[in-house]
């Protein structure tokens, strides 16, 4: 999925992970809260959650709310190009590996580092409503020191990840759009530069038909699975079902990230870059690690001294859901062009499904 990590932590819904950890291990348990804030007709268009215009009054519009000649307070959509807006997510998995507390000193090469959760946490964020338990995990800090100041975490997750959903085409047509089988399949390949991103044609179309994620010019810093390998869609696809697409988590942050640190991780792109990094994990290709530091916008309650026994530490972890109620979900972004009135599905990708730490110790 595209990780604007600005944008993440005020778009979709939250899921709560709440960890508390005691002596050798407590149960953990996984419960959705919070609404995100959908765009109104006071504050909705193509350019909604732009943080850089419009700081924490952000919001997502859905594409159901929008036309891509009409007129809005948040931005238009010229003719020719492209915009992003939100539809219905009908699945959005998550798999949550191991959490690790680490150290300045050691780094994530060092010895240094203690490994609070190992085990697995499945989740649907598309499919989980507000207050529900979705997950639980058994928590263990005996590898934990009293000396060490732990100041990051890193967070375990599968990095070939799925998504599925629907949306109205934002015209006048009424035509539905879905995920569709062209793209469906996409696996792990080794990552090294952009030649597996596609790019679109002047005339609004794809180049290369045997590539599975494009993007509209090779500045666009989001990749987004194809609806179609060769050309864009103006079919109605109400007829159809929506398609399960897999997609490599990792390419969507190669394509933003500013470069490597130390320790390997490809950090985010902007003011957070020295405080949050992913890269693959070298023992599984088949898993992302992310690295998020103290002073990254994405944690609180860092250094952590694990010095009083006595004391407890809790660890709470919001992650993105869906789903706002039984009837109304959104968690995919769908890429259309405008040509004249008529929309064109370009593409989609996963809704923010970030995360939030926060430790307290006391």
């Amino acid at each position: 999925m595209i990780w604007n990590y600005y944008n993440i932590i005020r778009n979709l819904f939250f899921l709560f992970f709440i960890f508390i950890i005691y002596c050798i291990f407590f149960i953990t348990e996984a419960k959705t809260q919070s609404a995100t804030k959908v765009c109104d007709s006071t504050n909705k268009g193509w350019s909604s959650n732009n943080n850089s215009t419009y700081g924490a009054d952000i919001c997502t519009t859905k594409c159901s709310d929008l036309k891509v000649d009409g007129s809005y307070p948040r931005g238009n959509l010229s003719n020719e190009n492209y915009g992003h807006c939100a539809g219905s997510a009908t699945s959005s998995p998550i798999e949550i590996y191991k959490i690790v507390l680490g150290t300045a000193t050691g780094g994530f090469n060092g010895t240094d580092k203690c490994t609070i959760f190992n085990g697995k946490i499945v989740t649907d964020f598309a499919k989980v409503g507000k207050g529900q338990t979705v997950g639980r995990g058994e928590i263990k800090i005996n590898s934990c020191s009293e000396q060490s100041t732990y100041d990051r975490v890193y967070f375990y997750i599968n990095r070939i990840q799925s998504i599925s959903g629907n949306t109205y085409f934002p015209d006048n047509s009424g035509k539905l759009a879905r995920t569709t089988s062209a793209c469906s399949n996409n696996g792990v390949t080794t990552v090294t530069d952009l030649s597996w991103a596609d790019v679109a044609t002047v005339g609004g179309a794809w180049t290369d038909n045997t590539k599975c994620y494009g993007r509209p010019t090779n500045t666009w810093d989001t990749p987004y699975i194809k609806a179609d390998k060769t050309s864009f869609l103006t079919t109605d696809l109400a007829s159809s079902s929506d398609v399960v697409a897999t997609f490599d988590d990792f390419k969507t942050f190669y394509l933003i990230q500013g470069g490597q640190d130390a320790d390997g991780f490809y950090k985010e792109s902007g003011a957070d870059g020295d405080y949050f990094g992913v890269k693959v994990d070298p023992t599984d290709s088949n898993t992302n690690i992310y690295v998020i530091k103290n002073g990254s916008d994405l944690i609180s309650g860092l250094p952590l001294t694990l010095n009083q026994r006595k004391k407890k530490l809790s660890l709470e972890i919001s992650y993105y859901s869906a789903k706002r109620n039984e009837t109304d979900t959104i968690g995919i972004s769908f890429l259309f062009r405008r040509n004249g009135t008529a929309a064109q599905l370009v593409g989609y990708e996963a809704g923010e499904n970030g995360l939030f730490f926060k430790f307290s110790y006391n």
